[in-house]
């Protein structure tokens, strides 16, 4: 058979192959679950700044409340690689830091930088993990995802530089990092817009939503709204969210009809 003939039979072949092997659900159980992780370092990090001098309980319940969904997913995956440990890890420490008296304001962001380099090491196993899963899954389904996980970074970070004495570890930490997230959040935006033309409106929001916060993020030293930020954000990563969940669902029930 010629050589020519061969590769033409073979590419198709490697094609089925690869969309065979594509699972939609993992692939968003693996999402969501690193943006639980996004979502409790965030709230962890606003509920523990030192320009706050009130600490709102609901802070708390949030970042505890995306540890309880962190632990159902791990469950329904059945705890992949090694991320059961990493998590029992930055849940420990985050419980050490919950304990400390009041007052211990130096122990305190030492605890915190503890638990955002175990956070760091969560969302890069979680991360490998995730881009096992990609090849062969739909263009649309990653493209939120990946949206969904570029704004959880820029938001962690801007809330990450309230403390000087706290290390970035979720991403190599480097100049104009801030400048890099809003650029590829904008390219995402219209990459879905062309993905997505139905839900142009739905994207349209999240880009005024987006665009509101955007000149804090980006002057992130001249004034703190670490609250207002989380708040406006972590609306759209949910939005995000929850069309992934819906795409995911669609090809997934696609999938078991061919």
């Amino acid at each position: 058979m010629p050589t020519l003939l061969k590769r033409l039979l073979v590419l198709p072949l490697l094609l089925i192959a690869s969309l065979s092997h594509a699972d939609p659900q993992q692939l968003q159980q693996l999402h969501e679950f690193r943006s639980e992780a996004f979502k409790a370092g965030t709230y962890l990090l606003i509920d523990n700044n030192l320009y706050e001098r009130v600490r709102e309980p609901g802070n708390r319940e949030i970042y505890n409340g995306a540890l309880q969904q962190m632990d159902s997913l791990l469950r329904q995956m059945n705890n992949p690689g090694n991320l059961r440990q990493l998590y029992s890890d930055f849940v420990k420490l985050i419980r050490e830091l919950e304990d400390l008296p009041d007052g211990e304001e130096y122990y305190s962001l030492a605890t915190v930088n503890r638990i955002m380099m175990a956070h760091g090491k969560l969302e890069n196993a979680a991360a490998e993990l995730y881009e096992a899963e990609v090849p062969g899954s739909p263009a649309n389904l990653v493209a939120l995802q990946r949206q969904s996980i570029d704004i959880s970074r820029i938001l962690l970070l801007y809330e990450n530089n309230m403390f000087s004495s706290v290390g970035v570890y979720f991403l190599p930490s480097r100049e104009g990092l801030f400048g890099e997230l809003d650029t590829r959040i904008s390219e995402g935006s219209n990459q879905l817009k062309q993905l997505m033309p139905d839900h142009k409106d739905t994207f349209d929001r999240l880009d005024k939503q987006y665009s509101f916060i955007q000149p804090r993020l980006i002057n992130y030293h001249s004034d703190w709204v670490p609250t207002i930020a989380a708040f406006y954000l972590t609306k759209n990563t949910q939005t995000l969210d929850d069309l992934s969940r819906e795409q995911a669902s669609l090809a997934e029930a696609s999938a078991s009809t061919n």
